[in-house]
């Protein structure tokens, strides 16, 4: 698992700083830009408001230069026509341009333009009286008089209009440099504040570019944590389940409960699966279901060997459509779309096919997902399988005869003291037979010690086939034969024995292509509690009566004590 880390303590450190400086930063200038716009707007605001008031002024100067020149225009009218609407119109003229005069006087800010405006309201009053006193006489002289004073008068405007105007170009050209100034700064400051806001942004950018490549990548290192967890879940309880199947099949006694402990966990790892086992008979070379999960399980029961792919291929195989969709012999009807067949295979031996097959509407996926589990559980199986199959023929060799696939003496011992243990509980009977092949020692030394063995094996086979599941058939030794009767009484057993004795002398075997060659037995019967109450005591009462019957002429059966022949 990637254990890099996204982004080292330092930086976040660093950025935190940085983004703080930059807010203030941020703050100040846009602060200081606020400070300024409005020095500069009441700068320009004034300059603006000397700029109205310049052309107030020259507003004034020119109604005060018009009415000056109507003055004079007038008065030299009155002198030439003497008509009294002119007088009128003279004596208004002078009261207006005083009133312009004081106004200009009262407007006025700079020192020598109000000195002139002073100058000129004197010069207006000094028009006004000489008007007055050419009203009432006047000559030539006086008439020439008042024009000279009315062209001072308007000379006095005439410079004070220069001087306004050139203030006026001055500051606009001042309002003009400031709103430039201002434009400047304030393009100064956005580009500043822009730049600012950018870094400002820039770090934000950066900052939640690394939070998100950190989710990112805390969100790859989580789902690799809990994939890992998941993994080390399923690894625990596909060990639990593990130890769990080891130890039942350490407790199975035979093969059937190892089969059917193995189908039902495996059936636990795929839920959704028919798991069959299927195991091999070596005697016919045919598959059989030894134990399966579903009752209406579509496996065939006896089937070649060669039915299952992967019995032909020795190895795995997985049915899927689209991967491998060539189907196995072994079932009944349609087979499925997706099964799996494991071998079971130990010690060099093939054992059997483990089936799981998931129905055409269920998910197919757990068989790939817990492939490899499935394979350590069939290894494990197929092992403790293996074992219990060593330890049943070894446990069969011990307690069976090699050449007649009987039991053997030391086994008849275990099971009569079981059997006598029984009888004595339920106060039952129990019966015995000791049979010896008449004339053995002839056949074995006129055939040979073959002939000798096919004898054995076919009295054998006959005595297992004549007999009940529950009676038990030991060879005695050499030639002789015991055969424990649980449950059966002296009378029963006898006719028992007969029916024996008789199917034996009816047995004809062609021993070395000699022709047929008549097999006779003859048998000792004892009965418990009535002839013994012992192994040994049985025993040499069924030796007595086997005796007897040999002495009598052999083919015959003997009842202990009694020494009834037939």
């Amino acid at each position: 698992m990637d254990t890099k880390t996204p982004s080292t303590p330092g930086a976040g450190n660093r950025t935190i700083p940085l983004l703080i400086l930059g807010a203030l930063g941020a703050v100040l200038f846009i602060c200081a830009a606020a400070v300024i716009f409005y020095k500069n707007t009441q700068h320009l605001l004034a300059s603006r408001g000397l700029e109205e008031h310049s052309q107030q002024v020259l507003n004034l100067l020119e109604t005060a230069a018009q009415r000056t020149e109507r003055m004079d225009y007038l008065g030299r009218l009155y002198l030439t026509e003497k008509n009294k609407d002119d007088l009128n119109t003279v004596q208004a003229t002078a009261v207006q341009l005083d009133t312009t005069l004081s106004q200009l006087e009262d407007l006025i800010w700079d020192s020598n333009q109000r000195n002139r405006a002073r100058s000129a309201h004197v010069c207006a009053h000094e028009l006004t009286q000489q008007i007055n006193g050419l009203l009432q006489q006047s000559t030539e002289s006086d008439r020439m008089s008042l024009t000279r004073r009315a062209l001072e008068c308007r000379d006095i405007i005439s410079r004070m209009q220069v001087e306004e105007t050139i203030l006026l170009k001055r500051r606009t050209e001042e309002a003009e440099r400031g709103t430039y100034r201002n434009q400047i700064t304030g393009v100064a400051f956005l580009a500043v504040s822009l730049a600012v806001v950018l870094s400002l942004f820039g770090f934000l950018l950066r900052d939640a570019r690394q939070r998100i490549a950190t989710e990112k990548q805390l969100f790859r290192m989580n789902e690799q944590l809990n994939h890992t967890i998941q993994t080390l879940e399923n690894q625990a309880n596909e060990t639990s389940l593990r130890a769990a199947m080891r130890g039942d099949l350490q407790l199975c006694a035979n093969l059937s409960e190892a089969y059917r402990t193995t189908v039902r966990y495996i059936a636990q790892v795929v839920p959704s699966a028919n798991v069959t086992l299927l195991t091999v008979n070596t005697q016919q070379q045919l598959l059989e279901i030894g134990a399966t999960s579903d009752a209406q399980a579509q496996i065939l029961d006896g089937v070649p060997l060669n039915a299952c792919c992967a019995m032909r291929g020795a190895r795995s195989r997985r049915r899927a459509p689209g991967h491998s969709e060539i189907d196995c012999s072994h079932f009944q009807g349609t087979p499925p779309q997706n099964y799996l067949c494991i071998p079971l295979a130990a010690q060099g031996q093939v054992l059997g096919v483990l089936y799981l097959g998931c129905p055409d509407e269920s998910d197919p996926s757990g068989l790939d997902t817990h492939l490899d589990f499935l394979y350590r559980l069939t290894e494990l199986s197929s092992m403790w399988i293996a074992g219990l199959n060593l330890r049943l023929r070894l446990e069969e060799e011990s307690i069976r005869d090699g050449l007649t696939n009987l039991f053997n003496r030391r086994f008849m011992e275990i099971a009569l003291d079981r059997e006598l243990r029984l009888a004595a509980r339920r106060k039952g009977e129990l019966s015995l037979w000791i049979l010896d092949i008449d004339h053995f020692k002839y056949f074995n030394d006129s055939f040979g010690h073959e002939a000798g063995d096919q004898v054995l094996r076919g009295v054998a086979e006959l005595l297992s086939a004549s007999v009940r599941t529950e009676d038990i058939v030991c060879r005695y030794g050499g030639e002789e034969f015991l055969v424990i009767l649980p449950g059966i009484g002296s009378e029963t057993a006898f006719l028992r024995a007969e029916e024996i004795r008789k199917r034996v002398s009816e047995m004809h075997l062609d021993i070395r292509g000699e022709g047929c060659k008549d097999v006779t037995i003859s048998i000792g019967v004892s009965t418990y509690p009535h002839t013994g109450q012992t192994i040994d005591e049985l025993v040499r009462a069924g030796d007595r009566a086997l005796y007897h019957a040999k002495e009598s002429g052999r083919n015959r059966v003997s009842m202990a004590e009694s020494a009834i022949a037939v």
